[in-house]
């Protein structure tokens, strides 16, 4: 009896400062913004940043513009057009992050926003790509095509997959559908 309270006495000597010392190791994410500019004026851009431990991908979400920018990095340049108080989000998981700047219509403030260019030619025939300014991916939300469906299959080899797993399942369901229909229909 001495000898296992012994053992465990020093079991539990090893261990608890282990789990104290494996707790204090981790350092839990967080996630924060920074705009660069908090007074913007309307039309031009707002800069903003991500202060985080956390290397991303982030999405950015202009509540004021109706837009969000999927997988994007640390830094965000949007123009601002509405005049007021506009909330800029940072999302990573299930963490979020809020910047606000204020839109007035006086020029100077913020940088200037020049929209994406291109130059019209096809690809091997001059300037090609975007111009001055951010480089602004719009985006919007999947939606099913049927209800409550989930997703459809993008290629045709997520359809035919689809097509082979249902088939599958129907083989592999058939003899107990044919047991109950016939335990119904008696």
């Amino acid at each position: 009896m001495k000898k296992t309270l012994a053992i465990a006495f020093g079991a539990a000597l090893v261990i608890i400062p282990a789990f104290g010392i494996a707790r204090t190791s981790y350092e839990a994410p967080y996630l924060s913004c920074v705009a660069t500019y908090p007074v913007v004026s309307a039309g031009n851009a707002g800069r903003f940043y991500v202060v985080s431990n956390v290397d991303g991908p982030f999405m950015w979400v202009v509540d004021s513009e109706d837009y969000g920018v999927y997988d994007a990095g640390r830094e965000f340049i949007t123009p601002l057009t509405r005049l007021g108080l506009q909330e800029v989000t940072v999302v990573w998981g299930s963490k979020r992050a809020n910047c606000y700047v204020e839109v007035v219509p006086t020029p100077g403030y913020g940088e200037p926003y020049t929209p994406p260019t291109f130059d019209g030619y096809p690809d091997g025939y001059g300037y090609e790509g975007y111009g001055p300014g951010p480089n602004v991916t719009l985006s919007s939300v999947a939606y099913p095509l049927l209800p409550n469906a989930g997703f459809e299959p993008q290629t045709l080899a997520a359809l035919a997959f689809a097509f082979v797993l249902l088939l599958a399942s129907a083989i592999a369901l058939y003899p107990h559908a044919k047991k109950a229909f016939a335990i119904v229909t008696r």
